[in-house]
This record gives C-alpha cells, structure tokens and sequence, in this order.
C-alpha cells in the first residue's frame, strides 16, 4: 500500500486511484489467496482477525461470498463473546454442523422486531463456518433474553432449536409446572477444569484445557487402532452390512466431573452378540467398569446427568436411574421417549409414546423422588424439543 486515504484526504471529490487505502497504513503487506489468482480476494496480517488475518474483497465481488449452503460446511465454532474476549462453546462437525446449518435455514426475516432490553444489552455470539475452502465465513448471533436474531441489515429471527447450542451448562431452556429443564448432555466441564470435545466423533473421549491450548484422550488411540484393524480383518462388510466401532459416544460427566460416563460397543464389537454397554472412566483414563451392562438392558441411550445420578432410556423405552457411585439402577417401565432432565435432577420430561412409530403427542414428566408421573397436556406447537438435535 502506497497511500492510506483515512486521515489523510479531506477533500470529498477525490478519486481513490491503485495503491489507495481505504483504513491500511502505508506499506501493509497484501497476501494473494490460493485459487484467487486475480487479486479479487487479498488477506493482510490482523492480530484480531480469525487466525491473524483480515480478508478484503473487490465490492462487485461481494456477492459471490454470501452465506454457504448447509452441505458444503463442515465445522462450525461457536464462540461467546464479550469485553473480556472470547470462549468457545462449541466445535461441531460433519453431520452435527450441517443440522446446525439446517436450523438456521430456517430463521425468518422480522423487520419489527426490536431486541428487548431484559438482559441490558444482548449477548453476542461469533460464528465461523469452515466448508474446506481457503476462506472461512463469520458471522454473529445475538440473544436479547428471549429471542435469538442476527443484525446484518434487517433483523432475522432464529427458531428456538438455537438454544441448544448457545445456553451455558445446565442453563434453564424450558418452565412449566415449577419444574425447569436444561439443554439435554449440555454439561461437558469435568473435575479437572477441562471440557468434554464434543465434535460428533466417537473414536474416543477427547478432554480439552481451559485455555483451549491442549487436547489429551483418555481411551488408548493404540488399542482402538488395534481393534478398527481386527475388525477389518475379521468382520469385513460394506453400506448397512458394514461393523461399525462406537468406541465412546455421548461422554457425559457424572460425579461432579471426576469420572465420564459413555456408551460403547467397544468391549463387545467382536462377540457374536454384539451389544452396547454404558461405561464408566476415570479423568485419567483408568478404572474403566461397566455401568449399564448391555447384555441386560439391550442398548441405553444416556440423556443426561446430574450429580451422581445418570438418567438413560432403553430399547424397551423404559428410564433407568442410575447412581454412578453405588451400581443401584431402577427401571420404570413408562413406554417413554426422554426429552430432559431438571435442573435440580429430580425430574425427567418425556414423551408419552403412543405406538410404535415413536409418535407422542402427550408432554409428561416424571417425578425420580415420588416414582410418579405427571401429565403436562399437550405438546406446545413452538416446543423447544421439537426437531431434536443431533
């Protein structure tokens, strides 16, 4: 850059001619991009850009970088953001970003809308979507206390589904009957201060440190390399005949963090009864047990926990109650799809099925301290439970 035009030119007919700058200072280094041989895309070196860099586009070339398509983005972080920085709350990949992509397809455009002032002033989100390419897309979500929109141009407004992927952990989402429920598996902080990875993966249990700096795995990467091998030796298959290996899905805290509970079928993939177990795994990686034995329960699908207490379903739709430090597991028979756990542990939401295509229309919850169930009527038509995550 030859000439920086801010500051500099007061005179409002002038013509910005080559090697004018609109905000650079005079001699700022311009990157060419890969596959922008023309100079239409540039970078330069911004210490507050995403990954040190600052993206500039020719403005009739603006438009060809408008949003991604859902299909083409294969990671997005989401990251809260205020006067003290940045902290990220949630990396998702693959099939876990494109449904985060779907949900926010369908945001309406709401030109009266006007941000309430509950909070004092909204909170603000980053996003940034990376589809493989050499450039990223970001962008901001903002949360007035009861609505989350976007604020490029005209306001947008986002379905309720957003809740799942910006509430802290364990914060409230839904009220009703006195009784408050949270984002269900939302709590990932474990004992140590690090966080649970949650990036659609089940090769293993990945725990990131505070400052997002370092990542460690707590199953062994050369035992489950080991067993992928044996299982392509062994059990070789394609499409739906093809043996898949679920070494550790939905790791969820219990025990107030100091010990992982997951489900796995990696200790029985082999066996001609292959079947899923809910393990349980200490912060360094030792005192792996059994918690929910397969072989028993067929295949339980861990909603979400709360001190030492682990609330599953099974294939029957039956809800176990499980206490992590004694083994004790009650079974309720309440023929039940688990929607989510109060924020206090006593109470569980679900779905009351009606058959068995999993249709239920009927909002129920179930008292874990009084063994009872109570009706809650029908379910509301903006439930925030409606499309279910991934």
């Amino acid at each position: 850059m030859h000439f920086k035009v801010e500051g500099n030119v007061l005179d409002s007919e002038y013509n910005i001619k080559d090697g004018d700058a609109a905000f650079l200072e005079k001699g700022t280094a311009i990157f060419e991009l890969i596959g922008y041989p023309n100079w239409e895309v540039v970078a330069v070196v911004d210490l507050f850009g995403v990954n040190g860099y600052r993206i500039f586009v020719e403005q009739n070339k603006q438009f060809n970088f408008g949003q991604p398509a859902e299909e083409k983005v294969k990671k997005v972080q989401i990251a809260e953001v205020d006067q003290q920085g940045k902290e990220v709350i949630a990396d998702l990949s693959w099939g876990s970003a494109s449904f985060f992509m779907s949900v926010l397809n369908r945001s309406v455009q709401s030109d009266s809308f006007i941000p309430s002032r509950v909070l004092g002033h909204s909170k603000s989100y980053q996003l940034l979507l990376d589809t493989g390419e050499v450039i990223g897309y970001k962008s901001y979500i903002y949360f007035d206390g009861d609505h989350y929109y976007t604020q490029e141009g005209n306001p947008v407004l986002l379905p309720n589904e957003n809740a799942y992927y910006f509430t802290g952990e364990r914060d409230i989402i839904f009220r009703t009957n006195e009784m408050e429920f949270t984002v269900p598996g939302n709590a990932v902080t474990v004992a140590s201060g690090e966080k649970i990875k949650r990036d659609g993966s089940s090769d293993n249990i990945t725990l990131v440190s505070k400052d997002s700096s370092k990542e460690r795995s707590l199953l062994s990467t050369v035992e489950i390399d080991n067993l992928w091998e044996r299982i392509r030796k062994e059990k070789p298959g394609s499409g739906e005949a093809k043996t898949l290996l679920y070494a550790a899905s939905r790791p969820t805290p219990v025990n107030n963090g100091h010990l992982i509970a997951f489900e796995s079928n990696k200790n029985t993939i082999m066996d001609t009864k292959n079947y899923f177990d809910v393990l349980l795994i200490d912060l360094d990686g030792k005192g792996e047990k059994v918690l929910i034995p397969g072989s028993k329960y067929g295949y339980s699908m861990i909603l979400d926990a709360f001190g030492d207490r682990l609330i599953a379903s099974t294939e029957k739709r039956s809800l176990l109650d499980v206490n992590v430090q004694s083994g004790v597991i009650r079974e309720y028979s309440i023929n039940a799809y688990l929607v989510a756990l109060s924020n206090d542990g006593r109470y569980v939401l679900y779905r009351n099925m009606e058959n068995d295509a999993m249709v239920g229309n009927e909002l129920w919850a179930f008292d874990l301290e009084k063994v009872q169930k109570i009706p809650l009527g029908q379910v509301p038509q903006d439930f925030i439970y409606n499309k279910g995550i991934k």
